[in-house]
């Protein structure tokens, strides 16, 4: 297996290729969008500059292979937010705090965040909080777009800015707990074919959680199959590819018992 610098190497190659290709998107969803949900309605989109009115669908098809193969490796390797995340905790001031109860609680937020966009998404339909600005120079149209925006609209966009913010203290605050599509990725994941695991060998040292740059372990929440705590092991309890369900010892005898 490659040395973990050079597999952390070859995922900050595979961020920059798809911020080449999603960061206008992912822009304009953020800036510009003015439907309440970015990214999903690019079709009807009035705005006719944005990028997504060819790459929605393509964005969206690669997210659910990329989801059904790898879990939510989307994050970690192709992901502009994620990116920007993992810049920001370089420099993040609170590291390894984030634990147990506080932890969990703080982690339900993407999920509720996740049934917050699906209720907007589809018993409201998605409706526009902003004025569509059409066309027209790339920041004096963002600014235009703030100025005549409705209070929704502005409400969820500097709640967005101001998460990912936070990532300056603590580490992918966004990502990990506030996050909409990680918390949908995080549910999906566990139908994955492929993924990073915690063998039986496990000594529960916490090594892969000190490497992490999202500060959690092989198949637990958040976990984004980044490579990065496979060689830190000190047992070799981190294993990559399909897990097969672990059969319980009772379950075990009664077959015994039934052949």
């Amino acid at each position: 297996m490659p040395s973990i610098s050079a597999i952390q190497w070859k995922r900050r190659g595979t961020q920059l290729i798809f911020l080449w290709f999603l960061g206008e998107f992912s822009y304009y969803g953020l800036f510009r969008c003015p439907f309440a949900v970015p990214y999903v309605s690019c079709a009807n989109c009035p705005v006719v500059q944005c990028p997504g009115r060819k790459l929605w669908l393509s964005f969206w098809l690669l997210l659910l292979c990329s989801t059904i193969l790898f879990g939510r490796a989307f994050c970690g390797y192709a992901c502009p937010g994620g990116m920007i995340s993992q810049v920001l905790g370089k420099v993040a001031l609170v590291r390894g705090r984030m634990k147990g109860l506080v932890d969990r609680l703080l982690g339900t937020g993407k999920y509720v965040a996740a049934l917050a966009v699906l209720y907007v998404l589809f018993p409201m339909h998605n409706p526009r909080w902003a004025i569509p600005i059409r066309t027209g120079e790339f920041f004096n149209s963002t600014i235009l777009t703030f100025e005549h925006a409705n209070s929704f609209w502005l409400v969820r966009t500097w709640f967005v800015l101001g998460a990912l913010a936070l990532g300056i203290m603590i580490p992918h605050f966004w990502c990990r707990y506030l996050c909409p599509t990680g918390g949908i990725l995080d549910v999906l994941k566990r139908i994955s074919l492929f993924r990073y695991f915690k063998t039986e060998a496990c000594t529960e040292c916490n090594e892969c959680r000190n490497i992490c740059e999202i500060e959690t372990r092989p198949e637990e929440a958040n976990c984004t199959n980044c490579a990065a705590c496979p060689e830190i092991c000190p047992v070799s309890a981190i294993e990559f590819g399909w897990k097969k369900r672990k059969i319980p010892k009772k379950e075990k005898e009664v077959k015994v018992a039934a052949g």
